[in-house]
C-alpha cells in the first residue's frame, strides 16, 4: 500500500507544487481546534455538574426520608409518662408483675400442656386488646381515658393470671392426692 502511494505522490508532483496552501489555513485549523476544545470543557462541565447534582439530589432526598422517619418514630413515641406519670408508674409495675406470673405459669405447660394452652389463649386476647389500647393512645382526643382503660386491661390480665395460678395449684394439688391414693 505505501508504494501505491509512493508512485501516486512522484507521478503528481508537478501538479502538487502548483498548489499552494491558503494563507490563513492553519490559523483557521488552530481555531477550529480551540473551538472544538472549549466546547469539550463545556461539555465536561455540563456533565460534572449533571452528576454533582444527581448527588445533591439523592443526599436530599435521603435527607427529607430521615427527616420524616424519625418524625413518625416521634410521634409513635408517645410516653404514657408525658400523659400522666402516675399511671406509667403503675404500667411499669404491672407489667413486672404480669411477666413474673406468666413465668410461674410456664410450669404448667409440662405438668398439662393443653390447659397451659387455653390458658395461654386467654392472656393472647388481653394482650391483643391492650396493644389496640395502646394503638389508640397515639390518636385519641381523650388520652386520659385511654390510658385509664389501659391500666384496666392490665388490671385484668393480673386478675386472670392470678385465677389461671389457683387453678393451676388445685391441678397440682389434685394430682398429687390422685398419686397418693393410687399407691
Amino acid at each position: 500500500m505505501s508504494e501505491k502511494l509512493e508512485n501516486f505522490i512522484k507521478s503528481n508532483k508537478p501538479d502538487f507544487d502548483n498548489y499552494e496552501v491558503p494563507a490563513g489555513l492553519w490559523d483557521k485549523l488552530d481555531k477550529q481546534l480551540d473551538e472544538h476544545c472549549k466546547a469539550q470543557e463545556k461539555l465536561n462541565r455540563r456533565i460534572k455538574f449533571y452528576n454533582f447534582s444527581r448527588i445533591a439530589a439523592i443526599f436530599i432526598v435521603v435527607l427529607a426520608f430521615g427527616f420524616l422517619w424519625g418524625k413518625y418514630q416521634k410521634e409513635e413515641a408517645i410516653k404514657l409518662e408525658n400523659i400522666n406519670p402516675v399511671y406509667a408508674a403503675k404500667e411499669v409495675q404491672f407489667s413486672s408483675l404480669i411477666a413474673d406470673k406468666r413465668a410461674e405459669l410456664k410450669d404448667l405447660k409440662k405438668v398439662d400442656p393443653q390447659l397451659y394452652q387455653t390458658f395461654k389463649e386467654e392472656q393472647t386476647k388481653l394482650d391483643e386488646e391492650y396493644k389496640l389500647l395502646k394503638k389508640e393512645l397515639l390518636t385519641s382526643p381523650n388520652q386520659d381515658r385511654i390510658v385509664k382503660a389501659m391500666i384496666r386491661n392490665l388490671q385484668s390480665q393480673i386478675d386472670l393470671l392470678n385465677q389461671q395460678l389457683n387453678i393451676t395449684k388445685e391441678v397440682k394439688q389434685f394430682k398429687a392426692t390422685e398419686n397418693e391414693t393410687t399407691i
